[in-house]
């Protein structure tokens, strides 16, 4: 370091700002090296990008370069402080598309801004993502981030501040200019069809990033008015169609997304001592049923939940992920069930805030939402609750209410990745004559293992209600493709998938997972063979228990009975038979209800249930009973309604221990010299987040009197 304060020392100042502009361009080319080389994977495809795409090259040098010299203005402390910052920034966002790429086949969109939380809390149960080389390459990354930031100190002294501001100016201008013409970086090849793993192979992680930005800034469509909206929903209302509504038949209603299910005995090189799935598989045989077409992998549960749930498509969407748009109420099923004398819940055996499932539940229409927070004393399976429990639970909600029940179960046990330790002894279940690495054979031996677990809770739920006996319609379908090993390794090594990801065929195998349509009251109807996308599954749902239909349930299920079932990517869409034309009104409907004036609600305010509640219904303190013990310490029981095992009693807002009897009964013993002398005590309960602090339902509070 002594070495470049020498060097430094000796350069006349007239040089000094060439030099500074030197040392941005240096600066800005390493941070360029760091985005693409961890982004890629390796070097070697980092220049063979810079070799094939010289322009996206150029412009992302160029924006790096204006996003350094934007802050030459500033002073040095912060200027380098802000520097170091960038390029951390970009260290970590660069890896973190990379792991998404290895997790998923697709790299890091606007929309996972949103996500945050989600990947963080599901990151914790992913080993061996980040390797030696990783660490190795961050150090050397702080390294050379120390030695840049003394070139800057010292040449930035040298430059008179008027310079400085002048090009920070220049710089800016040319940043913004940048920053809202993404075209610039893939000049004569830009097209807007370009899917998003090839716009970030071919334009760079920057350029394809701020194409996928400019995207999400969706224009007002040409035909986008009251009128027009009105129109839509005349017709789609007056329709007649062959569906039968019988206002007095009010079958339960119960939709089961079951997480990750696929069905491995696909996997055709692979040797199956016995089938995961067979009580499902024999539901399949005997009732309507087949594939649903999803459009994510791996990850993205919530988009098809949405899906299923509002009869809106993703597809009409920039980005694949859309929950972050629900920031209203719009339509949904437990809209439409509840004004038909239906009640709405919700029961999700994970955490209330993933994919702010807790507000969105409350904004498209369900009276509750029980998470996992309100599971009294479960059992798990390594980090997850048992999906035994979660069918348990939805059969206490069949027989606790009066009237028909619509029920949205989301499963969790068998969620992904797949390479941690979830059982004493993993059986083996899956072989192959193939060659396969240890971590695969592992990867998908838990991954069968599961599904034996989730097949077992479909069986209790449907004896569960075949003991209940009342008319009844189950439909169960699977989220998404399981993830089995980075970059597909599974699937590879057992050659599932095959060659280009990115044709029809492949396209096919990635995005099919089962669906089953189940009832005891169809008598001997036709066995039907199932597929559709899940924007259609809705309308279908509502169709079958001669439900009336909102105007985006009656559209959707227009286009299903023209028998276009599928809307593909855009990529697919003759090879699916889909014209763009035929689903225009569809996407002014999705565009009015996302991003629109919501004409189509004109009608119908939708109003989210006044007593929405997570758990079972308000915690309710009725009495607090105080016996005074040896030692000076005292036993508090608490007496009231909807209590749970994680609840928590706090005694003039501190916390104490307790202990659970039941939904009715809780306990706790706290020490005298504990709390203080006034004369009455607050005591209330409540349930905590899992951060142990945030409120996320409470009761009423009591005065006691212990001294």
């Amino acid at each position: 370091m002594k070495g470049i304060n020498h060097l430094v020392s000796n350069i006349k100042p007239s040089k000094s700002g060439l030099l500074l502009a030197l040392t941005a361009s240096a600066f800005s080319l390493f941070t360029l090296i760091i985005i693409e080389v961890i982004h890629r994977g390796s070097f070697a495809a980092f220049f063979n990008w810079a070799d094939e795409s010289t322009v996206s090259f150029v412009m992302t040098f160029l924006f790096l370069f204006f996003l350094v010299g934007a802050l030459f203005f500033l002073p040095t402390i912060l200027f380098i402080s802000l520097i170091a910052i960038e390029v951390i920034f970009w260290f970590i966002l660069s890896l973190g598309s990379f792991i998404k790429y290895q997790l998923r086949g697709e790299f890091f969109t606007p929309a996972d801004l949103y996500a945050l939380n989600e990947g963080a809390d599901i990151s914790t149960l992913m080993n061996d993502l980040i390797s030696w080389k990783e660490i190795v390459g961050f150090v050397v990354t702080l390294l050379l981030l120390v030695v840049f930031s003394l070139f800057f100190i010292r040449f930035k002294k040298r430059v008179a501040f008027r310079k400085r501001f002048i090009f920070s100016v220049i710089s800016i201008i040319g940043l913004a200019i940048i920053s809202t013409q993404p075209s610039l970086f893939t000049f004569r090849s830009f097209s807007k069809n370009v899917p998003t793993v090839e716009s970030y192979n071919k334009f760079g992680f920057i350029g394809a990033y701020l194409t996928l930005v400019e995207k999400t800034n969706i224009a007002v469509p040409d035909n986008y008015d009251k009128e027009e909206i009105n129109k839509i929903v005349k017709r789609v209302t007056e329709t007649s169609t062959e569906d039968v509504v019988d206002p007095d038949f009010q079958p339960n209603i119960i939709v089961v997304l079951a997480e990750a299910m696929w069905d491995p005995l696909l996997l055709k090189n692979a040797n199956f001592k016995e089938d995961p799935l067979p009580y499902f598989r024999s539901l399949m045989e005997n009732y309507s049923s087949g594939s649903m077409v999803t459009h994510v992998y791996g990850g993205g549960t919530f988009n098809t939940e949405l899906e299923v749930l509002s009869g809106l498509s993703t597809r009409f969407s920039p980005e694949e992920i859309y929950y972050n748009q629900v920031n209203r109420p719009i339509d949904s099923l437990a809209y439409v069930l509840r004004k038909q004398g239906y009640h709405a819940t919700a029961i999700h055996n994970f955490k209330n805030w993933y994919y702010t499932r807790r507000d969105i539940y409350e904004r498209i229409g369900f009276e509750r939402f029980f998470s996992m927070e309100f599971f009294n004393n479960p059992s798990y399976i390594g980090p997850y609750i048992d999906d035994r429990i979660l069918m348990q639970q939805a059969l206490e909600e069949l027989q606790k209410t009066k009237g028909p029940d619509f029920l949205n179960v989301v499963t969790v046990a068998s969620h992904g990745p797949y390479n941690d330790i979830r059982y004493k002894d993993l059986p083996i279940l899956a072989t192959s004559d193939r060659k396969m690495t240890e971590l695969s054979k592992y990867i998908l031996n838990l991954y069968t293992n599961l599904l034996k677990d989730l097949d077992d809770s479909i069986r209790l739920l449907f004896e569960g209600v075949k003991e209940i006996d009342e008319p009844t319609m189950v439909v169960i379908y699977g989220d998404h493709l399981p993830f089995l090993g980075e970059e597909y390794a599974v699937y590879r090594e057992l050659d599932y998938f095959q060659g280009d990801l990115n044709n029809y065929q492949e396209y096919k195998k990635m995005y099919q997972t089962p669906l089953l349509v189940w009832d005891n009251f169809g008598g001997e109807t036709k066995k039907e063979d199932l597929r559709m996308t899940p924007n259609f599954l809705g309308s279908y749902i509502l169709a079958h228990a001669k439900k009336e239909m909102s105007p985006i349930f009656s559209l959707s299920r227009d286009l299903y009975q023209q028998g276009k079932t599928v809307i593909p990517k855009q990529t697919f869409y003759k090879q699916e038979g889909v014209k763009e034309a035929e689903l225009k009104d569809y996407q002014l409907l999705h565009y009015d209800v996302i991003r629109g004036r919501q004409y189509s609600y004109a009608n119908r305010k939708l109003k989210p249930f006044e007593g929405y509640v997570l758990g079972n219904g308000k915690i309710k303190i009725n009495s607090v009973q105080v016996e005074k013990n040896q030692k000076g310490t005292y036993s508090l029981e608490i007496h009231g309604e909807n209590f749970v095992s994680g609840s928590t009693i706090f005694i003039d807002g501190k916390k104490k221990k307790v202990k659970f009897t039941n939904e009715n009964e809780i306990s706790t013993t706290i020490k005298g010299d504990s709390i203080s002398d006034s004369s009455s005590h607050e005591v209330r309960v409540a349930v905590l987040d899992d951060d142990g602090k945030t409120v996320i339902e409470e009761s009423n509070s009591k005065t006691i009197k212990l001294k």
